[in-house]
């Protein structure tokens, strides 16, 4: 299935959308040869599944995969690109190989190869990411692009995590359906793959104070949005899970014109109005929800709620209750 808008598209895709006895003619023949160009071989011992939403947009590529053990080749009629592919597992391992190389990566590290050439790999069973960047973009903000290919990157490389964490964001949020901040996105990750590969002085000093800023501040975000309901939920708690400051915390958040507090309290009213107007909790005291949700003080919720939605939340639980009938 393919979906978007403009320069960005989504294809999804799925074994499961067809008969077991089918699935994996239908996997070699519309995914491996069709879309992602590669020969397709499952491991012995274990049922066939292919799951996989691959975004694409102008220069960047974005594959989330969930697969049973594989062999995968690509051979020389099937190059048509010329893209650095960035391997990482979630478990498990994956062994690629590629000009006379092989690296065997385990969760959590990187390998790398280069679409231009015969490849192949076999992937343990589980999921995976694949990044996709043209190598003519990549390469000037590299140092020894051929000293990246076919080896292990550890995981604890910096930035590493920050990129994996990033491209987890974008594959879940809506901000690629957003054409004005596609080409942002772009350079975050050609920064945060450069220092990871090894970046030149200039693109270092680039990435520093966009990629990494960005991906940071993304990371930060999230970190706050899944624990909302914490009453520990403070600046020098956040910096300090990140390795940050709470100075450079509180710049990445200036940079948008807010400020930690403020993002705090408006995504706390956020997910207290998605409460409030859920017809499952009809029935949940108002109190309840003000409290799950990080408010220590109900006066204090009930004033900053009717400032942010000009209403209190029980006339906008009434409303949505009119609505339901």
């Amino acid at each position: 299935m393919k979906s978007g808008a403009g320069d960005f598209h989504v294809h999804r895709f799925s074994s499961d959308d067809v008969a077991e006895r089918d699935r994996l003619a239908f996997v070699r023949e519309v995914y491996g040869r069709v879309i992602v160009k590669l020969d397709i071989e499952p491991h012995a011992g274990s049922p066939f599944r292919c799951r996989s939403a691959l975004r694409r947009l102008p220069g960047l590529g974005l594959a989330s995969i969930d697969c049973s053990g594989v062999h995968t080749e690509r051979s020389r009629a099937q190059i048509d690109s010329d893209n650095l592919i960035l391997h990482v597992r979630s478990a498990g391992k994956s062994i690629v190989r590629q000009f006379g190389r092989e690296a065997v990566a385990g969760a959590g590290e990187l390998a790398v190869t280069r679409s231009s050439d015969v490849a192949s790999s076999d992937c343990d069973p589980g999921s995976r990411l694949h990044i996709s960047i043209p190598v003519s973009a990549l390469a000037p903000m590299i140092v020894d692009l051929d000293a990246a290919l076919v080896r292990v990157i550890p995981a604890d490389t910096e930035p590493l995590p920050l990129l994996l964490k990033y491209a987890r964001f974008l594959q879940t949020t809506d901000v690629l359906q957003q054409a004005d901040t596609r080409h942002l996105v772009v350079a975050h990750v050609y920064d945060l793959v450069a220092l990871t590969l090894g970046g030149t002085r200039d693109a270092a000093h680039v990435a520093k104070g966009r990629g990494v800023q960005a991906a940071r501040l993304s990371a930060i975000k999230s970190d706050i949005t899944e624990n909302l309901g914490r009453s520990d939920l403070k600046i020098d708690v956040i910096a300090a899970r990140h390795h940050v400051t709470p100075r450079y915390v509180r710049m990445l958040f200036e940079k948008e014109n807010l400020t930690f507090s403020e993002f705090v309290l408006r995504e706390r009213l956020a997910l207290a109005h998605r409460a409030l107007v859920d017809p499952r909790g009809d029935n949940r005291p108002i109190s309840d929800i003000a409290f799950a949700n990080g408010f220590a003080d109900l006066s204090y919720f009930n004033r900053t709620f009717r400032r942010r939605y000009a209403a209190s939340p029980s006339e906008v639980r009434e409303a949505a209750r009119r609505g339901w009938n």
